[in-house]
């Protein structure tokens, strides 16, 4: 049986224990919550499969199913997309849904393109729109209420398409103006970024479009990317969401579009659309050295039987949400640990052979997930908006022709099934590093604020040195010792198994030219779903400084005298981007710092 230890402990009573909760009986807990969707004669049965899951630390359900499961009501899913429209009502709606979902713990996501821009007439008033970022605006108000009123802090993403007549005022408003502070923002490319690249590099103008149609309005390509690229380099935002591909992609294209995604960015969603997530702990499945692949069949079959039966016994917000979840009963498998996993097959991160190793394990994964999902439909049915054009979208053609023939016959559980969350507390409990994210550093530097014997408040910095670099040597890379095409390339080589979408931030060295950084950038567009950036040094207050792993050695002969943490404490204080995030120390930057950060802004 596993056993969280040290901050990994803390956390997990902190944030997803009962009183005095020990691990096995809260795995106990939320094993016979979500059995109780199964039948009468099934319940005993699965409530051990989960449970045997769970206490292994084999399979790790999302932060809401660990506090939910158990509580009268629960709700037990992390993210929502909500819609909005070009109206007085709808923008009321908008708002109501989001005070009645964040009330809940759950992350939004809204597009506000459907808003008409701003100065444009209003036939029924003879007055003049504000426009979508009043809308924005609005609505992180909401979230700066809700937050003052004690609860947590909401966690939202704003996102404009790139071709909106708002869409320099939205580049902005964040960077330039200091508003839109508790949201993330990303803008939605929904023309094929093929064209876009063309655009930029040949110097065209884009056509500025509103409801569907031509506003007679261009914006210069070239400079439109270069304001985003400078944007983005320089703090984080905005991110770049892939509106066209992931439509393109979609399992549910004859049903709904997609048309925003959550505020990680691991699921696209159509309106009301929720995420429900948990993921594998990959390294538990390394024996020897060698990966159980048999181990590792079982538990995926295991994980989207338990996420399909969240959505069953899931309390939901809204009923719309609840309708639209039944139609499609969309599931998030992700990962947790894959750089660990990496470092005990004897993989670098960012060689050759660790990415054609990723390519295999993913593959894997949803060739199996699929084959799961066919089993539970031949059992409890399709979901129910399932039609024959579902084996035709871009993802499900990615199948083995058997496996598409399958789904022909027999139908499929869930429209989609597969993601990669970030997993920033979770995977802290676990251990292992978050998602499929590099470790941050081999050593670094923890910068925190000390309060001395007269009650005064100093700088001070400690070393610590990963466990991973003390048994791994120079094989342990961290963020920044890969360069950004390592990055977007582990990206695109998941992307490419993933149904949903894949959250995963591109590190900057803090010196990388904006030039490099565009054209790296526009090289990828057409390969991920969705990409964040954050550059070393961009943000104030960074608790943690980057040692490059060359150096790594160096420096703790330098500084042996100053390691106080052991092993166990450092490694699970150890978190990409270099901000964490860690309950109630504060030597690490403010909470909501170091949430966007973990999440990966945009």
């Amino acid at each position: 049986m596993f056993l969280p230890a040290g901050l990994g402990q803390t956390i997990f009573q902190e944030r997803y224990a009962f009183a005095g909760e020990s691990w096995g009986a809260a795995c106990l807990r939320v094993a016979e919550h979500v059995a109780k969707a199964e039948g009468a004669d099934d319940v005993v049965r699965w409530t051990g499969r989960f449970y045997g899951a769970l206490v292994d630390n084999l399979f790790m359900p999302g932060g809401r199913i660990w506090y939910g499961a158990g509580r009268p009501k629960a709700q037990l899913l992390n993210c929502f997309v909500l819609p909005t429209s070009d109206s007085r009502e709808g923008w009321g709606k908008t708002v109501s849904d989001v005070i009645v979902v964040s009330g809940t713990g759950g992350g939004i996501g809204i597009n506000c393109s459907p808003v008409r821009p701003r100065g444009s007439e209003i036939k029924g008033t003879g007055g003049r729109a504000t426009g979508s970022v009043s809308l924005m605006q609005l609505i992180n108000k909401v979230g700066d209420v809700i937050v003052g009123g004690g609860s947590r802090r909401t966690a939202l993403m704003l996102c404009l398409d790139i071709n909106h007549p708002d869409i320099e005022e939205f580049l902005n408003a964040k960077l330039e103006l200091d508003q839109l502070t508790l949201a993330n923002i990303s803008v939605v490319m929904n023309l094929p970024s093929e064209r876009f690249q063309q655009l930029v590099r040949e110097g065209g103008k884009l056509d500025l479009f509103f409801g569907g149609r031509a506003t007679g309005g261009q914006i210069d390509a070239e400079s439109l990317w270069a304001r985003l690229v400078h944007n983005a380099w320089k703090n984080g935002e905005p991110g770049v969401l892939n509106g066209f591909e992931a439509n393109r992609k979609s399992n549910i294209y004859f049903f709904a579009p997609v048309n925003c995604v959550n505020p990680c960015g691991e699921l696209w969603l159509e309106e009301y659309g929720c995420c429900d997530l948990g993921a594998l702990v990959l390294p538990r499945f390394v024996r020897a050295g060698q990966l159980d692949w048999d181990l590792l069949d079982t538990t995926i079959r295991t994980g989207v039987r338990f996420l399909d039966d969240v959505l069953t016994v899931n309390n939901y917000p809204l009923a719309e949400i609840k309708q639209e979840s039944e139609n499609t009963r969309r599931i998030g498998l992700g990962v947790m640990g894959l750089h660990s996993m990496l470092l005990e097959l004897g993989y670098r991160y960012s060689s050759s052979d660790g990415k054609e190793f990723i390519s295999e394990l993913f593959d894997f994964i949803k060739q199996v997930a699929y084959d799961a999902s066919i089993h539970l439909a031949v059992e409890k049915g399709p979901f129910p908006v399932f039609d024959q054009r579902f084996v035709d979208s871009g993802f499900v053609k990615t199948l083995k022709r058997g496996m598409r023939s399958k789904i022909r016959e027999y139908g499929i559980r869930n429209c989609a099934l597969l993601t990669v969350a970030p997993t920033g507390t979770t995977s802290m409990v676990a251990g292992v590093s978050s998602g499929i994210e590099p470790l941050f550093a081999p050593a670094y530097w923890r910068n925190y604020r000390q309060i001395d014997s007269e009650a005064r408040e100093h700088k001070a910095r400690e070393l610590v040195v990963t466990p991973e670099f003390k048994r791994f040597g120079t094989l342990a890379e961290g963020a920044y010792d890969l360069t950004p095409r390592d990055h977007f390339e582990v990206q695109a080589i998941v992307q490419q198994h993933i149904d949903n979408a894949v959250s995963k931030t591109i590190n900057l060295p803090r010196d990388f030219p904006e030039a490099d950084l565009s054209e790296v950038w526009l090289d990828f567009l057409p390969a991920i779903k969705g990409s964040t950036l954050y550059r070393e040094g961009s943000r104030d207050n960074e608790p943690l400084e980057y040692i490059p792993v060359g150096d790594a050695q160096r420096v703790l002969e330098e500084n042996a005298f100053v390691l106080e943490f052991d092993a166990e404490e450092q490694h699970q204080m150890d978190c990409p981007g270099g901000i964490c995030e860690v309950p109630r120390l504060e030597l690490l930057a403010e909470e909501a710092q170091a949430d966007r950060a973990m999440a990966g802004v945009g």
